[in-house]
Formats: C-alpha cells, structure tokens, sequence
C-alpha cells in the first residue's frame, strides 16, 4: 500500500469522515497515487518583456532591445518568465483532483524557485490535463558567478536557440483540502527535461 493511501485511511478513521462529498474527495486524492506525471514543455519565454520565439538568438533582437539588454548588463538584472507545462494523466475510472500543488525548479541545477501554485486542477477520468506553472527569476541573480554572455544565451536556450542543452529539473507535490485540513501527498514527484 502506497504511503498516500496509508495517509488517506488513517485520516478517515482519526476524523471520523462520512460525508459522501468529503468521501469522494479522499477517493480523488487517492487517485492520484496513481496518476502518472511527465514534463511537457517550457514555453512563452520572455526576456525583459521580449518574446523569445522558438529558435530565438540575440541577433534576432533590434537596436531599442539591444539597449535595453546593455542596460541590463550593467545593472547585472535580465528578468526572465515563462511556462513550464506539465501533463498529468489519469487513468483511474474517477475524476482525480487537487487543491494546491508545491514545486521546485532547477535550470542546470540551480535552485530557480520553490513556491505554491495555489490553484485547484481537476483531472477527469481516463484523461491527461496540462498545467501550466508560471516561472519568474532574474537569471543575473541566480547566475551570478557566470559571465553575462553566458547568463543571456541561457535565456536563449530556453527558446531552444542552441544545441547545447539546457536541464530543467521539476519537483511536485500536489494537496487537496479535506474537512478544512490541507493533505499533501506523501513525497515530491521529481520529472527532468533537457532542452535543446
């Protein structure tokens, strides 16, 4: 028996549950220890307010973002945002359903952000939804110890502009309210991408 359904058996006994709404959501917690979790894709890139399109390089930019850029450089600040998109597929015969969701991001190993995405996702049965997890960081700030060159084409990878990869690490932890008590499953769930 997986630790979550252990969680889930002992909370009904210890509270006593038996209303059918709450009943239901403890199923659909349950649901997901067996959904299965995979990393889609990073998207809508964007560099101090420039979209980087797929295939995106610095020469692509014109001369007011240039500026822009060098001004940046100078103030050692480059803000990036973007998507990571995550598919959770549910293969259950009942909806599966979470209140919250914990996550942690890493970019070649650094520590980006870790954070709530505090969101109810709902995934019907025998179905896969896609969550998007916005992302915000200052890669001067994360990066601090690599040359600027180095930092910008980091962002420009991210839009796949080079064949040298990029390693994007994902953490989860999803929670569902129950009788206004905030469960979360039992361990993260960890899922890696290289983009290139």
């Amino acid at each position: 028996m997986s630790k979550l359904k252990k969680t889930l058996i002992i909370l009904f006994v210890a509270v006593g549950l038996t209303s059918c709404d709450v009943i239901n959501q403890i199923a659909q917690m349950a649901n997901f220890a067996n959904c299965s979790f995979n990393f889609n894709s990073v998207n809508q890139i964007q560099m101090l307010g420039v979209n980087l399109s797929k295939g995106m390089t610095k020469s692509d930019l014109n001369a007011a973002q240039l500026l822009t850029l060098a001004n940046a450089v100078i103030k050692k600040e480059l803000p990036v945002t973007f998507n990571v998109n995550l598919d959770v597929k549910n293969p259950n015969a009942i909806a599966a359903a979470m209140s919250k969701m914990d996550y942690i991001l890493t970019l070649n190993g650094k520590q980006v952000v870790s954070t709530t995405l505090s969101k109810a996702i709902n995934v019907p049965a025998n179905s896969t939804n896609t969550v998007s997890i916005p992302i915000t960081t200052d890669l001067f700030q994360l990066f601090s110890g690599e040359s600027a060159d180095a930092i910008i084409n980091l962002a420009f990878k991210l839009a796949g502009a080079s064949s040298d990869p990029v390693n994007v690490g994902l953490k989860v932890k999803p929670y569902i309210t129950i009788n206004n008590q905030q469960l979360a499953y039992p361990d993260f769930i960890s899922m890696n991408k290289v983009l290139n």
